[in-house]
């Protein structure tokens, strides 16, 4: 029986050892054989790679490039600065820091000026975007050495500073500005014919010390006089009216057609309950509205003309050229076809009206517009 179990086991291992060689040296000469019959000699056949198209990264950025969503347009940051400038009517203002030390220029007691509204306009043609941020112009700044509100930064240095300092802010170049006082915004306004608005709330204020007077008229204070006879104060002075009627914004909520007049009044009102933020909220919607509505073809004659306005008016400065103007036109016109959206400005506020404090962090400013930012 054992002798029996042995040799089959022996019969086994060489069948095993036999049938093993035979697959090793023989197998591959039967695969090359079945491989010359399947494939025609002399062509040679492999397998593709497969892999994926990997997005192209902008060595810029670090992001990832997309086609342009309007790659016949060009890209462009705007600064729209509103002054309340106003020599028509007021002639105490500051002595001119171009003809003074800055020291000269605070010690002086006269009335100032200031930037009374600062708007940001993006076409990024990159992504199809056109972006509407209102910088507040209390914002707490640094200019020469000295802390001041944004806003007065305008009067202190000048324009070109000026914009430097928000481009710095924002932490976005900025190509084109434009600056207009009040009565320069009203003319444009009137030339385009009124703008149509839905005034967010009732608007009324009365200031006593901006006081508005005819044109021809005197500016000078006025002797208050009662029955003929010259009134006096507690102090023997003589009581004086201020030349003109007070400056009064009177507009009551609602859509309407706003005159040149009417707009500046809407700019500048500032009576929030919520103070910057319902202020920045207005702003921003006005010249939504005023892009939504002449921004087109239909207007091109007249945007240019109103360009070339502010080239040559004493109220109002740019640096942008007519001929810039009309390389930017189909960018500009093309408005209604680009996403819009509102970038609030990341601040903090503290205290409020005339006592009204605004703070930022560079770095949030900056995370905040980064995305808009030319590609």
């Amino acid at each position: 029986m054992l002798s029996s179990v042995k040799s089959f086991v022996i019969a086994f291992a060489a069948a095993i050892l036999i049938f093993g060689l035979i697959g090793y040296f023989i197998a591959p000469q039967i695969r090359s054989l079945a491989d010359n019959f399947l494939t025609p000699q002399g062509d040679t056949v492999s397998e593709p790679e497969q892999f994926e198209i990997p997005e192209v990264p902008d060595p810029k950025q670090g992001i990832v490039q997309t086609p342009a969503a309007f790659p016949q347009d060009t890209s462009f940051t705007l600064l729209l600065v509103g002054s309340d400038y106003q020599p028509g009517v007021f002639s105490d203002y500051r002595i001119s820091v171009e003809n003074s030390t800055d020291m000269e220029v605070l010690a002086s007691h006269q009335r100032h000026y200031k930037a009374d509204v600062v708007m940001v306009v993006r076409y990024n043609a990159e992504t199809g975007i056109v972006m509407f941020s209102a910088i507040p112009v209390n914002l707490t700044v640094t200019a020469g050495g000295i802390s001041m509100k944004l806003g007065e930064v305008l009067e202190k240095k000048n324009i070109t500073y000026f914009t430097e300092m928000v481009a710095g802010i924002i932490g976005m170049p900025i190509n084109y500005y434009i600056c207009c006082r009040i009565s320069l915004f009203d003319e444009i306004i009137t030339r385009l014919g009124g703008i149509k608005y839905n005034v967010p709330v009732d608007m009324y204020y009365v200031d006593e010390e901006e006081r508005i007077v005819t044109p021809g008229a005197s500016r000078d204070p006025i002797p208050l006089v009662i029955d003929g006879e010259q009134i006096y104060d507690e102090n023997g002075d003589p009581v004086m009216i201020p030349a003109g009627k007070p400056f009064t914004i009177n507009l009551k909520k609602g859509v309407q057609i706003l005159n040149g007049e009417k707009a500046t009044w809407v700019l500048r009102y500032a009576s929030y309950a919520n103070g910057f933020t319902g202020r920045r909220d207005t702003q921003t919607g006005f010249f939504r509205d005023f892009f939504d509505q002449f921004a087109n073809e239909l207007n091109h004659s007249k945007l240019s003309g109103i360009i070339s306005l502010i080239n040559t008016s004493d109220a109002g400065s740019t640096n942008m050229t007519a001929s810039d103007f009309e390389e930017l036109a189909s960018t500009f016109m093309h408005y209604s076809e680009y996403e819009k959206t509102n970038v609030n400005f990341p601040c903090t506020i503290a205290g409020f009206g005339s006592d009204e404090r605004v703070t930022f962090s560079r770095n949030t400013a900056y995370a905040a517009y980064e995305k808009y930012k030319t590609q």
